[in-house]
């Protein structure tokens, strides 16, 4: 029986990954997917790229690849790269083979798998994902929270009144597996899961397993930082 295993936000915690997987006991014809954000924050960032391309992990872009993949894109101008990295992002970008540079320019900004879609940050109810802009797929990269009209807020500007995305969110573009906001204990909405548990913070790393491509048939994995 085939699996959809989709892990949280990894953050360069390879060891984690590692023993997350075979606590899963992964099988061929499992499918396995990231929710971005495998890259920065962490101490292996390269270690867990090479070992999720090597081991044939999907994953959706996350904000912190995209980044990279702007500032990779920028430097083929000869302009000043306008994009800043700081010492982590720049370790990482000059470790980067061309496998690895193909790999990351060619995430995509959303996976379906039947019922379910994966993507990073989250989905306003009234976008369609077949149809974004620009500056739907910043805002897809990085959602958090939502006004009381529904638009989205920037980070740091939420205050009381704001509302969670996916606690708004009515299923129109499928049950919904995220990361980018870190809870302790992943997070369930009528149409959505969140699966960053904040590893690289201490915490631990999370995965939701899926039997027979059914919303209604999952489970939740974690293992603890180290």
């Amino acid at each position: 029986m085939c699996r959809l295993v989709i892990y949280g936000d990894i953050h360069g915690c390879y060891k984690e990954l590692k023993h997350l997987r075979k606590s899963l006991n992964i099988k061929s014809g499992d499918v396995e997917v990231c929710v971005g954000d495998f890259l920065t924050r962490g101490k292996d960032s390269i270690k867990t790229l090479r070992y999720i391309q090597q081991e044939n992990i999907l994953s959706v872009m996350g904000n912190h690849e995209y980044k990279l993949v702007r500032f990779i894109n920028h430097q083929k101008s000869i302009k000043e790269n306008p994009i800043k990295l700081d010492s982590d992002e720049n370790h990482i970008i000059n470790q980067l083979n061309s496998t690895d540079i193909n790999f990351l320019t060619n995430l995509p900004l959303f996976l379906r798998f039947g019922p379910i879609t994966i993507l990073h940050g989250g989905i306003q109810n009234h976008k369609n994902l077949d149809t974004i802009t620009k500056k739907d797929k910043q805002h897809i990269l990085r959602l958090r929270y939502l006004d009381k009209e529904h638009r989205f807020v920037h980070y740091g500007e939420e205050d009381d009144s704001s509302i969670f995305w996916a606690d708004l969110y009515d299923g129109n573009e499928g049950f919904v597996v995220y990361g980018h906001q870190y809870f302790k204990e992943p997070k369930k909405s009528n149409y959505a899961l969140g699966i960053d548990t904040g590893c690289v913070y201490g915490n631990k790393l999370s995965a939701v397993i899926f039997n027979n491509g059914s919303v209604d048939d999952y489970s939740i994995q974690g293992i603890d930082k180290f």
